[in-house]
């Protein structure tokens, strides 16, 4: 398969914001350099003094038929956040042919390992020793996004650990990579189903899942529908973006058992509000909120048939 290197020139206000629209328009991550060195779905990354003052933002896309609208789609949506008062710098972008190896050569660089409260992610490749007691997740993220590094990642691990007590029925939408698939089946979840729409980002998954030697627990389902998964589950991650949550609000919520909990994560600050008025028409309500670095995930709670009268109307319409 060929690749196509998207690079995106922008101010450091308006990073985390443009990274965002590369994501929902496919980049399965994005690493920024420059002013600011973090890394979308990448790793922190060296600071480079003599670089430029504009913050560049790398991701990948394939080359295929919605390559060009894709693209269209991202120029046009960075052209408008000026409107609403954002300095996006030159917000330019540049796009070159890669190959295969030259993107995983490149990612690998991007992804190093972190530490999320007793959860370690690390690359496969590097061999390191772990704390006592500590729930170590090995990936290797080929082509899929999720490495651990992102706040909305990081978000997500640090709410298995609080809601994961053991034998629960989890289900992840949008897997990626499958790190937090692998970490809840880690912490004691009896079951765990992770869908994914890209069948490259599934069988990268599916890897993952194996090299962690929890097959037993984990099922890769190819769809990103909630509905793709049978029966309710106790607790549902979606680490996705704003309007996927939004567009899958009554799925999430049908998805749950009574009492169950959604985590949804991958919302920035400015869209929190908005996502949690579309999941509380869906019957569910709004129990924790986490912010890290203007990124915020939502824990909310189904409550019963009863209380939720929007439900029966609809959900997210």
């Amino acid at each position: 398969m060929r690749w196509a290197e998207i690079k995106a020139a922008t101010s450091e206000q308006a990073a985390d914001l443009v990274a965002n629209i590369l994501i929902e328009e496919g980049c399965g991550g994005v690493a920024i350099t420059g002013p600011s060195v973090r890394a979308s779905g990448g790793a922190e990354l060296p600071a480079d003094e003599s670089g430029p003052a504009e913050t560049l933002l790398t991701g990948y896309l394939p080359v295929d038929d919605r390559l060009e609208g894709r693209l269209e789609s991202a120029r046009e949506r960075i052209r408008l956040l000026p409107e609403t008062g954002v300095d996006i710098g030159t917000g330019e972008i540049t796009i070159k042919p890669v190959e295969d190896a030259d993107w995983a050569s490149a990612w690998r660089s991007y992804f190093k390992p972190v530490e999320v409260g007793n959860i370690f992610v690390k690359p496969s490749w590097e061999d390191l020793e772990r704390t006592p007691g500590q729930v170590v997740v090995e990936i290797d993220p080929g082509m899929a996004f999720g490495t651990g590094n992102h706040p909305t990642t990081q978000l997500c691990l640090l709410a298995l650990q609080k809601f994961i007590h053991g034998g629960e029925r989890v289900l992840d939408v949008g897997t990626g990579s499958g790190v937090l698939s692998i970490a809840a089946a880690k912490l004691g979840a009896a079951q765990v189903t992770a869908t994914e729409a890209d069948p490259v980002a599934a069988e990268a998954a599916r890897e993952n899942v194996h090299g962690n030697g929890v097959d037993a627990n984990v099922c890769i389902v190819e769809s990103q529908s909630p509905a793709s998964a049978t029966g309710e589950f106790d607790l549902v991650l979606a680490n996705i973006t704003a309007d996927a949550i939004i567009g899958l609000a009554a799925e999430l919520a049908h998805a749950l058992a009574p009492g169950g909990f959604l985590v949804a994560s991958g919302i920035t600050g400015e869209r929190a509000q908005e996502v949690g008025r579309f999941l509380a028409r869906a019957g569910l309500e709004i129990v924790d909120k986490t912010d890290d670095d203007g990124w915020v995930a939502l824990a909310l709670r189904r409550v019963s048939e009863r209380d939720s009268p929007a439900r029966s109307e609809g959900g997210n319409r």
